[in-house]
């Protein structure tokens, strides 16, 4: 035995010399992995000298981590509103003060990252886009300063800046530091009806009663933070919105509160209300008076603006309650309901009666491929290509390679996106939405693999650690080689805003009076 342990000593490192070898064994797998990267990197920046300038530009602006001297090398080559709205900059008064003549300010002044301060808004006070509203679209939208929720809202903050804010911003901020002090200072300024809506309040029968007659009585039937109970509802019987009051999950609902005011409910509305205590004897009971379903010329089957018993989730879906009213049901509606009780049986029960486009879409099916093959003919196959829901893979997606959207399947995150499967169907996916998959297993090979038809200006800002970080070398020589490009490309742009007279902005940044006739 003693004879042939030196044997298993040359074998075996010896407790001297191992902690030795484990170092030298490490540093070698460390450079290894070094020259991997470093080889990764310069592939990938050889491919973005590849490609166009402008998908170049978007890439390294969206994705690479920027500082001053980087930006002030290439100043005229940078797209400006996207580097004042999505790049990954060292914000700072000092940053904002070296480029201050070429920031998108509108941009900036929506921004989340920057680090803002009392300080900060107060040195910039006369470039800030303070406020205004995007023309055009049925809903009002508005933008700026006075909208951003990531500013360190005080009442300090409210009163430094009294006079510039557009009150619709601060009156709707969950932030804003609500008190009656708050409210009373600025009562002349405030959005009442943005005051209305807004959760963050210290609500109360107080708070309500002190400032009656300036409330948007419409909003405040909608608002979930009201103590709600039967004293207030009756208080104020006749300032609610009784349509609004319907819909609102957050009264103390019951039988009584409902014979109570059974004249006054808006029954279309109620019908959809999910937090009723919902039985059958309920149903019974207002049979006569529940709204089932909807127009069908007014809202498409599932959709979410529709009213009626048959789009509502709290209801308790049965059986029993499917055939007790039949009769009575919207069929398109139930088909997009997740809350039925689903089985191969229930959907072959009634399959003359579903509306199959909204079946479809409905997550809750026994989704498998003897289901899909079974309504093969009756699907919608685009909505289907646009499922999470279903059970992909390899087989089911060649099994029905003509009869997918292949348009939708190629933005669809759910499916096992593979090198394997984007060989086996290059000729059927759409590139141009497949580069903004995030799903796809992003690499260097995957890219070079299909160089020509990846519009990598889309590729998801998630598959950032999928690819190779670059340094500031990198970005230099990537930058360098379409520099000429980019600045010719910006010397066009600037010349035709030139040749356009520029909007004021100015001219969308007044303030709404607090008036019934906004639209909601």
């Amino acid at each position: 035995m003693n004879q042939r342990e030196p044997e298993r000593g040359a074998l075996i490192p010896s407790s001297a010399n191992y902690p030795v070898q484990v170092q030298a064994a490490s540093r070698q797998l460390g450079i290894a992995a070094q020259l991997s990267e470093d080889l990764g990197r310069r592939r990938f920046v050889a491919l973005l000298k590849r490609i166009s300038a402008e998908d170049a530009l978007n890439f390294v602006l969206r994705r690479q981590p920027l500082d001053g001297d980087l930006i002030e090398r290439f100043v005229d080559a940078w797209d400006w509103e996207l580097l004042s709205w999505a790049a990954p900059l060292p914000w700072s008064i000092e940053l904002i003060e070296r480029f201050e003549d070429r920031w998108n300010w509108k941009r900036l002044s929506e921004s989340k990252a920057i680090p803002w301060s009392l300080e900060l808004i107060e040195r910039f006070e006369d470039r800030w886009v303070w406020g205004g509203v995007y023309p055009g679209g049925d809903v009002i939208r508005h933008y700026g300063l006075s909208v951003n929720d990531s500013l360190p809202w005080s009442l300090d903050l409210i009163e430094h800046f009294a006079h510039r804010w557009e009150w619709v911003g601060p009156s709707r901020n969950a932030a804003l530091p609500g008190s009656f002090e708050v409210l009373e200072r600025f009562a002349d300024r405030w959005s009442w009806w943005e005051l209305s809506e807004n959760t963050a309040l210290p609500w109360s029968i107080k708070l309500i009663e002190r400032f009656e007659k300036h409330w948007h009585w419409r909003l405040l039937s909608t608002n979930a933070a009201l103590p709600w109970s039967l004293e207030l509802i009756e208080r104020y019987e006749r300032r609610w919105d009784w349509g609004q009051l319907s819909s609102n999950p957050y009264l103390p609902w019951s039988i009584e509160l409902i014979q109570r005011y059974e004249k006054r409910w808006n029954w279309k509305k109620l019908s959809s209300n999910t937090a009723l205590p919902w039985s059958l004897k309920l149903i019974e009971r207002y049979e006569q008076l529940w709204v089932w379903g909807c127009d069908r010329i007014l809202v498409f089957p599932g959709g979410g603006s529709s009213d009626g018993l048959s789009v509502n989730d709290g209801l308790p879906w049965s059986l029993d309650i499917l055939e007790r009213f039949e009769s009575r049901w919207d069929w398109h509606e139930l088909s997009a309901r997740a809350e039925l009780p689903w089985s191969l049986d229930l959907i072959e029960r009634y399959k003359d009666r579903w509306a199959w486009g909204a079946l479809s879409s409905n997550a809750a099916l026994p989704w498998s491929l003897d289901l899909i093959e079974c309504y093969e003919s009756r699907w919608d196959w685009k909505k289907l290509s646009e499922s999470s829901d279903l059970p992909w893979s390899l087989d089911l997606i060649e099994r029905f390679a003509d009869s997918w959207e292949w348009w939708w399947l190629s933005g669809n995150e759910a499916l096992p996106w593979s090198l394997e499967l984007i060989e086996r169907f290059a000729d059927r996916l759409d590139f141009q939405w497949l580069s903004s998959n995030a799903a796809v297993p992003w690499s260097i090979e995957l890219i070079e693999r299909f160089e020509e038809r990846w519009d990598l200006g889309r590729i998801s800002p998630k598959t950032d650690s999928l690819l190779p970080l670059l340094c500031a070398k990198d970005v230099i020589e990537v930058m360098a080689h379409h520099l000429a490009e980019l600045e010719s490309i910006n010397c066009s742009k600037r010349k035709s805003e030139c040749e356009t007279d520029e909007p004021d902005r100015n001219v969308h940044e007044a303030g709404f009076e607090d008036d019934d006739s906004i639209p909601f």
